[in-house]
Protein backbone atom coordinates (compact mmCIF):
# COMPACT_ATOMS: atom_id res chain seq x y z
CA UNK A 1 0.00 0.00 0.00
CA UNK A 2 1.37 3.34 -1.02
CA UNK A 3 1.59 5.87 1.81
CA UNK A 4 0.85 9.56 1.39
CA UNK A 5 3.83 11.88 1.36
CA UNK A 6 3.94 14.34 4.22
CA UNK A 7 5.23 17.88 4.03
CA UNK A 8 6.48 20.28 6.67
CA UNK A 9 4.88 23.68 7.07
CA UNK A 10 7.13 26.20 8.79
CA UNK A 11 5.52 29.10 10.67
CA UNK A 12 7.85 32.10 10.60
CA UNK A 13 5.81 34.21 13.01
CA UNK A 14 5.51 31.53 15.75
CA UNK A 15 8.65 30.59 17.66
CA UNK A 16 9.27 27.43 19.65
CA UNK A 17 10.27 28.61 23.13
CA UNK A 18 12.60 25.70 23.87
CA UNK A 19 14.69 25.98 20.66
CA UNK A 20 13.99 29.60 19.64
CA UNK A 21 13.37 28.40 16.07
CA UNK A 22 10.24 28.77 13.94
CA UNK A 23 7.49 26.31 14.79
CA UNK A 24 7.04 23.45 12.31
CA UNK A 25 3.90 21.45 11.55
CA UNK A 26 3.86 18.13 9.69
CA UNK A 27 0.87 17.83 7.35
CA UNK A 28 -0.53 15.18 5.01
CA UNK A 29 -2.70 15.71 1.94
CA UNK A 30 -6.38 14.74 2.26
CA UNK A 31 -7.32 11.20 1.33
CA UNK A 32 -9.22 10.45 -1.85
CA UNK A 33 -11.55 7.95 -0.21
CA UNK A 34 -15.23 8.77 0.17
CA UNK A 35 -17.17 7.98 3.26
CA UNK A 36 -20.43 6.15 2.65
CA UNK A 37 -23.27 6.75 5.06
CA UNK A 38 -25.89 3.99 5.10
CA UNK A 39 -29.47 5.27 5.03
CA UNK A 40 -31.93 3.24 7.02
CA UNK A 41 -35.00 1.77 5.38
CA UNK A 42 -38.33 3.14 6.42
CA UNK A 43 -40.56 0.63 8.13
CA UNK A 44 -44.11 0.02 6.99
CA UNK A 45 -46.82 1.87 8.86
CA UNK A 46 -48.44 -0.35 11.52
CA UNK A 47 -45.33 -2.55 11.58
CA UNK A 48 -45.50 -2.65 15.38
CA UNK A 49 -49.30 -2.90 15.76
CA UNK A 50 -48.95 -6.01 17.96
CA UNK A 51 -46.49 -4.26 20.28
CA UNK A 52 -46.38 -5.72 23.77
CA UNK A 53 -43.86 -3.36 25.37
CA UNK A 54 -40.68 -1.43 24.70
CA UNK A 55 -37.66 -1.13 26.93
CA UNK A 56 -34.15 0.28 27.13
CA UNK A 57 -31.45 -2.40 27.18
CA UNK A 58 -28.40 -0.99 29.03
CA UNK A 59 -26.12 -3.88 28.00
CA UNK A 60 -26.22 -2.92 24.32
CA UNK A 61 -27.44 0.68 24.75
CA UNK A 62 -30.47 0.29 22.49
CA UNK A 63 -34.21 0.54 22.75
CA UNK A 64 -35.95 -2.77 22.11
CA UNK A 65 -39.53 -2.87 20.82
CA UNK A 66 -41.06 -6.29 21.45
CA UNK A 67 -44.03 -7.25 19.28
CA UNK A 68 -45.97 -10.52 19.15
CA UNK A 69 -43.99 -11.88 16.20
CA UNK A 70 -41.00 -9.53 15.81
CA UNK A 71 -38.49 -7.54 17.77
CA UNK A 72 -37.10 -4.18 16.66
CA UNK A 73 -33.84 -2.78 17.99
CA UNK A 74 -33.34 0.97 17.79
CA UNK A 75 -29.64 1.75 18.08
CA UNK A 76 -29.80 5.54 17.86
CA UNK A 77 -32.44 8.00 18.99
CA UNK A 78 -32.84 9.34 15.45
CA UNK A 79 -33.65 5.85 14.17
CA UNK A 80 -37.11 6.23 15.72
CA UNK A 81 -37.94 8.34 12.66
CA UNK A 82 -38.13 5.13 10.59
CA UNK A 83 -41.53 4.30 12.07
CA UNK A 84 -44.82 5.45 10.59
CA UNK A 85 -47.47 7.68 12.15
CA UNK A 86 -49.48 4.92 13.85
CA UNK A 87 -46.35 3.32 15.27
CA UNK A 88 -45.08 6.61 16.69
CA UNK A 89 -48.45 7.28 18.33
CA UNK A 90 -48.40 3.76 19.79
CA UNK A 91 -44.89 4.33 21.19
CA UNK A 92 -46.10 7.61 22.69
CA UNK A 93 -48.98 5.89 24.49
CA UNK A 94 -46.83 3.16 26.06
CA UNK A 95 -44.17 3.98 28.62
CA UNK A 96 -40.63 2.78 27.99
CA UNK A 97 -39.32 0.41 30.66
CA UNK A 98 -35.81 0.80 32.06
CA UNK A 99 -33.75 0.42 35.19
CA UNK A 100 -33.78 3.44 37.46
CA UNK A 101 -30.12 4.25 36.81
CA UNK A 102 -30.63 4.23 33.01
CA UNK A 103 -33.84 6.23 33.03
CA UNK A 104 -32.19 9.31 31.48
CA UNK A 105 -30.98 7.27 28.49
CA UNK A 106 -34.43 5.77 28.03
CA UNK A 107 -36.14 9.16 28.23
CA UNK A 108 -34.11 10.30 25.21
CA UNK A 109 -36.12 7.86 23.11
CA UNK A 110 -39.45 9.07 24.50
CA UNK A 111 -38.39 12.69 23.96
CA UNK A 112 -37.67 11.87 20.31
CA UNK A 113 -41.13 10.28 19.98
CA UNK A 114 -42.67 13.46 21.43
CA UNK A 115 -40.69 15.65 19.04
CA UNK A 116 -41.70 13.56 16.03
CA UNK A 117 -45.34 13.76 17.09
CA UNK A 118 -45.15 17.51 17.67
CA UNK A 119 -43.46 18.33 14.35
CA UNK A 120 -45.27 15.58 12.40
CA UNK A 121 -42.02 14.02 11.18
CA UNK A 122 -43.47 10.57 10.64
CA UNK A 123 -41.87 8.21 8.17
CA UNK A 124 -44.30 8.97 5.34
CA UNK A 125 -44.64 12.72 6.02
CA UNK A 126 -41.10 13.88 5.26
CA UNK A 127 -38.47 13.74 2.59
CA UNK A 128 -35.62 11.31 3.19
CA UNK A 129 -32.90 13.79 2.16
CA UNK A 130 -34.41 16.47 4.34
CA UNK A 131 -34.11 14.52 7.58
CA UNK A 132 -31.12 12.27 6.99
CA UNK A 133 -28.68 14.85 5.67
CA UNK A 134 -29.74 18.23 6.96
CA UNK A 135 -31.81 17.61 10.10
CA UNK A 136 -35.53 17.75 10.79
CA UNK A 137 -35.93 21.54 10.50
CA UNK A 138 -34.93 22.08 6.87
CA UNK A 139 -37.79 23.42 4.81
CA UNK A 140 -39.78 24.50 7.85
CA UNK A 141 -40.06 28.16 8.61
CA UNK A 142 -39.88 29.24 12.17
CA UNK A 143 -42.49 31.83 13.04
CA UNK A 144 -40.98 35.21 13.79
CA UNK A 145 -42.93 38.05 15.34
CA UNK A 146 -43.91 40.74 12.87
CA UNK A 147 -42.99 44.33 13.69
CA UNK A 148 -45.68 46.90 13.50
CA UNK A 149 -44.96 49.68 11.07
CA UNK A 150 -45.40 53.20 12.33
CA UNK A 151 -47.69 55.44 10.38
CA UNK A 152 -46.09 58.55 9.00
CA UNK A 153 -47.67 61.84 9.96
CA UNK A 154 -47.91 64.53 7.39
Amino acid sequence: MKLAQSFVLEHEDILDHSTNKPFKTVMWPPTKLRKTVPLLKELLNNSSKNMQFWMYDPVIGQAVIVCATEEYRVADVKDVMRFGENDIKLLGRKQIMSDLQYEVCAKNFTAEVAQITLLKLYSGQRLRVETQLFGPYVGRQLSTPQRKQKKKRM
